[in-house]
Protein backbone atom coordinates (compact mmCIF):
# COMPACT_ATOMS: atom_id res chain seq x y z
CA UNK A 1 0.00 0.00 0.00
CA UNK A 2 0.83 3.59 -0.17
CA UNK A 3 0.42 6.21 1.62
CA UNK A 4 -1.58 7.80 -0.03
CA UNK A 5 -4.16 4.74 0.54
CA UNK A 6 -3.42 5.33 4.26
CA UNK A 7 -3.97 8.64 4.42
CA UNK A 8 -7.93 7.95 2.60
CA UNK A 9 -8.12 5.33 5.48
CA UNK A 10 -7.21 7.95 7.91
CA UNK A 11 -9.64 10.71 6.30
CA UNK A 12 -12.42 8.17 5.90
CA UNK A 13 -12.74 6.16 8.78
CA UNK A 14 -14.65 6.87 11.76
CA UNK A 15 -12.16 6.85 15.44
CA UNK A 16 -12.67 3.24 16.71
CA UNK A 17 -13.81 1.75 13.37
CA UNK A 18 -13.11 -1.77 12.87
CA UNK A 19 -10.45 -1.95 9.57
CA UNK A 20 -9.40 -5.44 8.55
CA UNK A 21 -5.62 -5.44 7.61
CA UNK A 22 -3.82 -7.94 5.77
CA UNK A 23 0.23 -7.69 5.88
CA UNK A 24 3.22 -9.68 5.26
CA UNK A 25 6.70 -9.61 6.86
CA UNK A 26 9.89 -11.60 7.21
CA UNK A 27 10.55 -12.99 10.05
CA UNK A 28 13.25 -12.95 12.11
CA UNK A 29 15.11 -16.29 12.29
CA UNK A 30 18.23 -18.08 13.73
CA UNK A 31 21.05 -17.63 11.56
CA UNK A 32 22.10 -21.43 12.35
CA UNK A 33 22.27 -24.51 10.03
CA UNK A 34 19.67 -24.80 6.95
CA UNK A 35 18.61 -20.63 5.86
CA UNK A 36 15.61 -20.13 5.00
CA UNK A 37 13.26 -17.37 3.98
CA UNK A 38 10.40 -17.16 6.39
CA UNK A 39 7.72 -14.79 6.14
CA UNK A 40 4.16 -14.62 7.98
CA UNK A 41 1.02 -13.25 6.60
CA UNK A 42 -1.65 -11.91 9.21
CA UNK A 43 -5.17 -10.57 8.18
CA UNK A 44 -7.35 -8.82 11.44
CA UNK A 45 -9.37 -6.95 12.46
CA UNK A 46 -8.12 -3.65 14.89
CA UNK A 47 -9.60 -0.46 15.51
CA UNK A 48 -8.42 3.06 14.42
CA UNK A 49 -7.96 6.36 15.90
CA UNK A 50 -8.53 5.53 19.37
CA UNK A 51 -6.51 7.54 21.65
CA UNK A 52 -5.19 4.92 24.30
CA UNK A 53 -5.65 7.12 28.17
CA UNK A 54 -9.39 7.03 26.85
CA UNK A 55 -10.21 3.29 26.44
CA UNK A 56 -12.41 1.95 29.51
CA UNK A 57 -9.93 -0.82 30.23
CA UNK A 58 -7.13 1.52 30.42
CA UNK A 59 -8.86 3.65 32.90
CA UNK A 60 -9.78 0.63 34.83
CA UNK A 61 -6.27 -1.19 35.02
CA UNK A 62 -4.81 1.97 36.05
CA UNK A 63 -7.24 2.56 38.85
CA UNK A 64 -6.66 -1.16 40.02
CA UNK A 65 -3.29 -0.72 39.81
CA UNK A 66 -2.48 -3.28 36.91
CA UNK A 67 -1.24 -0.63 34.71
CA UNK A 68 1.04 2.14 35.45
CA UNK A 69 -0.62 5.36 36.95
CA UNK A 70 0.00 7.25 34.03
CA UNK A 71 1.14 6.68 29.92
CA UNK A 72 4.98 6.20 30.01
CA UNK A 73 4.95 7.31 25.94
CA UNK A 74 5.92 6.43 23.02
CA UNK A 75 9.37 4.50 22.84
CA UNK A 76 12.03 7.08 22.16
CA UNK A 77 12.57 6.26 18.28
CA UNK A 78 8.59 7.05 17.61
CA UNK A 79 6.89 10.33 16.97
CA UNK A 80 3.32 10.44 16.33
CA UNK A 81 2.62 11.93 12.51
CA UNK A 82 -0.99 11.74 12.86
CA UNK A 83 -2.54 11.35 15.90
CA UNK A 84 -3.88 8.97 17.03
CA UNK A 85 -3.44 6.90 13.50
CA UNK A 86 -0.03 7.10 12.02
CA UNK A 87 3.38 6.73 13.73
CA UNK A 88 6.82 7.31 12.34
CA UNK A 89 10.26 6.24 13.27
CA UNK A 90 12.32 9.18 14.15
CA UNK A 91 15.21 8.64 12.24
CA UNK A 92 14.98 6.18 9.42
CA UNK A 93 11.16 7.82 8.38
CA UNK A 94 9.70 4.41 8.36
CA UNK A 95 5.50 4.87 9.00
CA UNK A 96 3.14 2.80 11.01
CA UNK A 97 -0.45 2.44 11.23
CA UNK A 98 -1.62 2.26 15.21
CA UNK A 99 -3.99 -0.18 15.64
CA UNK A 100 -6.40 -1.38 18.27
CA UNK A 101 -8.08 -4.85 18.81
CA UNK A 102 -10.89 -5.34 16.71
CA UNK A 103 -14.59 -5.91 17.58
CA UNK A 104 -15.98 -7.44 14.44
CA UNK A 105 -17.82 -11.20 14.70
CA UNK A 106 -18.03 -11.48 11.09
CA UNK A 107 -14.26 -11.46 9.71
CA UNK A 108 -12.05 -14.40 11.34
CA UNK A 109 -8.52 -13.57 11.76
CA UNK A 110 -5.70 -15.73 10.41
CA UNK A 111 -1.60 -16.60 10.01
CA UNK A 112 0.19 -18.25 7.35
CA UNK A 113 3.48 -18.72 7.21
CA UNK A 114 5.70 -19.45 4.37
CA UNK A 115 9.56 -20.96 4.08
CA UNK A 116 11.11 -20.30 0.88
CA UNK A 117 7.68 -18.67 -0.56
CA UNK A 118 5.62 -21.97 -0.17
CA UNK A 119 2.66 -22.15 2.59
CA UNK A 120 3.55 -24.40 5.65
CA UNK A 121 2.07 -24.77 9.17
CA UNK A 122 3.72 -23.05 11.91
CA UNK A 123 5.50 -26.51 13.19
CA UNK A 124 7.94 -26.42 9.91
CA UNK A 125 9.08 -22.63 10.76
CA UNK A 126 8.73 -22.26 14.43
CA UNK A 127 12.31 -24.18 14.52
CA UNK A 128 13.64 -21.11 12.33
CA UNK A 129 11.76 -18.34 14.36
CA UNK A 130 13.88 -16.28 17.14
CA UNK A 131 12.42 -16.72 20.84
CA UNK A 132 10.84 -13.12 20.36
CA UNK A 133 8.30 -14.03 17.22
CA UNK A 134 7.59 -17.23 19.01
CA UNK A 135 6.09 -15.13 21.89
CA UNK A 136 1.97 -14.67 21.83
CA UNK A 137 1.25 -10.97 21.50
CA UNK A 138 -0.66 -9.45 23.96
CA UNK A 139 -1.68 -5.71 25.04
CA UNK A 140 -4.25 -2.95 24.00
CA UNK A 141 -2.77 -2.14 20.80
CA UNK A 142 -0.40 -2.41 18.15
CA UNK A 143 1.14 -0.80 14.94
CA UNK A 144 1.98 -2.29 11.55
CA UNK A 145 4.88 -0.92 9.00
CA UNK A 146 2.57 0.60 6.19
CA UNK A 147 5.00 -0.94 3.96
CA UNK A 148 3.84 -4.48 5.15
CA UNK A 149 0.22 -3.35 4.89
CA UNK A 150 -1.42 -5.61 1.41
CA UNK A 151 -4.92 -4.51 1.81
CA UNK A 152 -7.07 -2.37 4.54
CA UNK A 153 -10.88 -1.89 4.38
CA UNK A 154 -13.14 -0.72 6.76
CA UNK A 155 -15.53 -3.60 7.99
CA UNK A 156 -19.34 -3.25 8.84
CA UNK A 157 -19.84 -5.34 12.27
Amino acid sequence: MNMNQVNEIIEGAPKGANIVCEWKRPCKIYKRGEQADIEKHVRTVGRVGIDYDEMQEVKQGRAEGSLPAENAGLPAWQKWVVFPFLLAHKTKGTKYIRLYKGTSKTVKPFVKWYKNGVEVPYSVVEPYLTSGERKEKTGACFSVKVESLLKVWVVEN
